[in-house]
């Protein structure tokens, strides 16, 4: 038999067959691909100029922005005026769907040097992920975002903004009914959610973190606006002067734009007897059907430069769900932000704790714990803060009406934007049409994020009612120093106010999820700081 000839090249000093050569460098290169394709699932991808054509002042920025499975971040490549690469580094999206935004996504951004680009077909929360981390990587280079079109909340309606001292008077919303009868009778549907949850029976750890506050002795929850003046009436806390009277009825809004700032001041008998209706087609309308108007002129005050940078229907729903205070020395209604930057919680207690911030020279205090000497911040109800805020996966889309006031047919096949203001996980035909282009079960997920949320909620508040009750015995037995126990009444300040702001918001964390497990994380780090003070020998 012939023996077949074996082949070999020098390497160094040695002869390798070649057959073993080449076997070893097909090896090699499926392990290769095996790694690129590895990080191409990974990251993503990249698009934009070759390194030739990229300036020397360019420079490289890193952001992030959450996906449809977690945070996505970007590398990019720009100057002020023109954006040279993008660069999807890390993302966990789901392959074949969410993937194909990665894939897509940063070479549109890049061709058209815009953030308007349509989002991926199928995959729009990914796309949203990708835009929302290219904008934060642009801002963290000081960059003006809006020369590249972006949008960091859906504004595709301006809102009016009031015309004050104008002699008008408020027309009521069965002043509209003849004209507008669906709209009328769906506003008037609001009469239907009329349950009271009491408070301080579910959350046992209220009366001990609100003492001596009203919010200690009755605290019920809202029900629909057709009720806005009866339950303020006999809500069981006092009212002594009008201010309360903020965002319960349109017939005060407008005193308050007739008057000016006086009338925050007034008796809050004063104004009763004027009061005709709650939340109506005033305060969103000016009395303008159609129009979306700003009434409250501490709201316009409150978005500043960014009036114009947030929806019409997130503006007007936002001018009352919002986190206000009463100004210490004239009463008005304030908002402790002046755009959408400064509104995050962060951003705004450290406004509430700067003296400066205030005539009186003095924190911002809605109440002080007598037991502790723990000047206390009562936090509203943030829905726009939270909902607007960062890590909201939609607020770029969306706005408060597209999912609570869903769209209603008339019997003559008409079509009105129906005004009885519900949970959008009551509204299938929503759920089916719109929701489930990104969510495969929307109500499974939002029970999921409340129930982790509510767990939270219970398990830190019991945490910081623990900590006011260590915090009272020590000032009652004066076992601590007034420094060592000054520190810990400032942590425990700010412990609840990051509580108290996902408490009182109204949905449980599905605005924003991102944001509200943010609070409940601080305001755990904070009581057990302060805790730990207070265990030192």
């Amino acid at each position: 038999m012939k023996r077949r000839s074996v082949k070999t090249v020098k390497i160094g000093k040695r002869d390798i067959r070649l057959d073993d050569l080449i076997g070893a460098i097909c090896g090699v290169m499926i392990i290769l691909l095996a790694i690129i394709s590895a990080a191409a699932g990974a990251s993503g991808s990249a698009a934009g100029a070759k390194d030739s054509e990229i300036p020397a002042d360019a420079v490289t920025l890193t952001g992030t922005g959450a996906g449809r499975n977690g945070d996505i971040t970007v590398e990019v490549i720009a100057t002020a005026d023109r954006i040279y690469r993008v660069t999807v580094t890390d993302q966990q999206e789901t392959e074949g769907i969410g993937s194909a935004a990665v894939t897509k996504l940063p070479g549109e951004i890049y061709r058209a040097q815009s953030l308007k680009v349509d989002a991926v077909s199928g995959a729009t929360l990914s796309s949203e992920g990708i835009r929302a981390a290219v904008i934060n990587a642009l801002e963290n280079g000081g960059f003006d975002t809006a020369v590249f079109g972006a949008s960091v909340v859906r504004a595709d309606v301006v809102a009016q903004k009031v015309q004050t001292m104008s002699g008008v008077s408020v027309l009521h919303a069965s002043d509209w009914k003849d004209q507008y009868p669906d709209i009328y009778n769906s506003w008037n549907m609001t009469s239907e959610s009329d349950e009271i949850v009491d408070y301080l029976e579910q959350y046992p750890m209220l009366p001990t973190l609100y003492e001596p506050y009203g919010f200690a002795y009755c605290y019920g929850s809202a029900r629909g606006h057709y009720y806005d003046v009866e339950d303020i009436k006999e809500t069981g806390r006092p009212h002594a002067l009008a201010n309360c009277w903020t965002c319960k009825t349109p017939d005060f809004t407008n005193m308050v734009n007739e008057m000016g700032p006086e009338a925050y001041m007034l008796a809050w008998t004063d104004v009763e007897q004027h009061v005709v209706e709650g939340i109506s087609c005033y305060n969103c309308h000016a009395n303008e059907p159609g129009v979306l108007t700003v009434t409250h002129t501490y709201w316009i005050d409150a978005l500043g430069d960014d009036f114009e940078k947030v929806d019409g229907a997130n503006m007007v729903c936002g001018q009352c769900h919002n986190e206000y205070y009463f100004d210490p020395v004239t009463k008005e209604t304030k908002i402790a932000h002046n755009s959408i930057a400064s509104m995050d919680p962060e951003t705004m207690l450290a406004f509430f704790n700067d003296p400066a911030n205030f005539a009186n020279g003095e924190a911002f205090t809605d109440y002080t714990n007598p037991r502790t000497g723990v000047k206390q911040i009562k936090v509203q109800h943030p829905e726009f803060e939270t909902f607007l805020g960062e890590g909201s996966q939609h607020r770029a889309q969306y706005t408060c009406a597209d999912c609570h006031m869903p769209v209603a047919s008339a019997e003559d096949g008409s079509t009105y934007p129906s005004h009885n203001l519900i949970s959008p996980l009551d509204v299938p035909e929503l759920i089916e049409g719109e929701c489930s282009k990104c969510h495969a079960d929307l109500v499974s997920e939002v029970h999921a994020v409340q129930e982790k949320v509510e767990a939270r909620t219970y398990s830190i508040g019991y945490e910081l009612e623990f900590l006011t009750e260590m915090l009272a015995d020590a000032v009652e037995s004066g076992s601590s120093s007034e420094k060592k126990l000054d520190e810990v009444r400032a942590l425990a300040r700010d412990a609840q106010f990051y509580w108290d702001f996902v408490f009182v918001e109204n949905s449980e964390g599905a605005h924003n999820p991102e944001l509200t497990y943010k609070c409940l994380d601080k305001a755990e780090e904070l009581t057990n700081q302060a805790l730990a003070i207070l265990r030192e020998k």
